[in-house]
């Protein structure tokens, strides 16, 4: 475009050259440069309208073409010759292409959720004229930022704002499929797994609520840590205790079946020094109560069991 305008320009100041020769006479010759400017001008005329009639469509773009405003289809990336001032190529980019954005809405519970998530998506290369005539090239705003806001809130509001926490796996697999199925009117393609949820934000209110339920559940685990460590204890003492009794039962039997004095002289006997004293009735030389050496005598003379 700047070309043909500058040989414009510059084939009008070639008139100006030749009437500039005509009021100057012999004195100075400006034909010369007259005729030069001129045919400068019509060249670059010539190269500006010409450049104007290629086109190049680069690799990952589709061309929709044009003919005074009228769509007529689209071409493929190469390079294309078209009529300057008749036809029109918009480029419409047919790669992946990322869209970011964060929509706001309720959640079962009623609280506000704001989301902030990515979208891949493409256009169909195919159906881009159609896309062009239904939408134009400003389809982010008219389409996809729109699809993206209804199907966050259609999805939230199944969900409890806790739920949208433990499901947040599920939550985009919804919302994709939503998605999906509300661009592909649009002829506007999704990419596989080509949402990503990055982040759930809600009102402080709720975030303390949080906050306080995490800390009374940890609270609550050490305290059933605390429990389960006394019922532990408790079933240790009352083995301890059950153990205890064992033995005095058997000690009984065993008192019943051999003789209190036979039992008494055994244990004295498993703990002897070597010395057999005698137990008095009293520290004034009164009679032996309790003879050791005529136990040990009994003992050994009992019969074996």
């Amino acid at each position: 475009m700047g070309i043909l305008v500058l040989g414009v320009i510059v084939f009008v100041a070639s008139f100006i050259f030749a009437g500039l020769h005509s009021q100057t006479g012999e004195k100075v010759n400006l034909k010369p440069i007259a005729w030069a400017t001129r045919m400068i001008g019509v060249l670059m005329i010539v190269g500006g309208l010409l450049w104007r009639g290629v086109v190049q469509v680069p690799a990952g773009y589709q061309g929709v073409l044009l003919r005074f405003g009228a769509l007529q289809g689209s071409i493929s990336p190469g390079i294309h010759l078209i009529i300057p001032g008749v036809n029109e190529v918009i480029l419409l980019e047919t790669r992946t292409q990322k869209e970011e954005g964060t929509a706001t809405a309720a959640s079962r519970d009623l609280q506000v959720v704001t989301t902030t998530l990515a979208l891949n998506y493409r256009l169909n290369a195919v159906k881009v004229p159609e896309i062009f005539g239904q939408v134009g090239p400003d389809y982010n705003s008219r389409i996809i930022d729109p699809a993206i806001q209804e199907s966050v809130k259609v999805v939230t509001s199944r969900y409890t704002a806790e739920e949208l926490i433990r499901n947040r796996q599920q939550v985009k697999t919804e919302v994709e499929a939503d998605l999906t199925r509300r661009l592909a009117q649009y002829n506007i393609i999704v990419d596989p797994q080509g949402l990503s949820i990055t982040n759930f934000d809600f009102s402080p209110e709720f975030n303390k609520a949080i906050e306080a339920k995490q800390v009374a559940q940890q609270e609550a685990e050490k305290q059933k840590f605390v429990l389960q460590q006394a019922e532990l204890q408790k079933q240790t003492e009352i083995a301890r205790a059950q153990g205890k009794a064992e033995a005095s039962r058997l000690i009984a039997e065993s008192l019943r079946a051999n003789g209190g004095s036979l039992v008494i002289a055994r244990e004295w006997v498993d703990k002897w020094d070597g010395k057999l004293p005698s137990v008095n009735a009293g520290g004034n030389g009164g009679g032996v109560i309790l003879d050791l050496s005529n136990l040990m005598k009994e003992s050994n003379s009992a019969p074996a069991r």
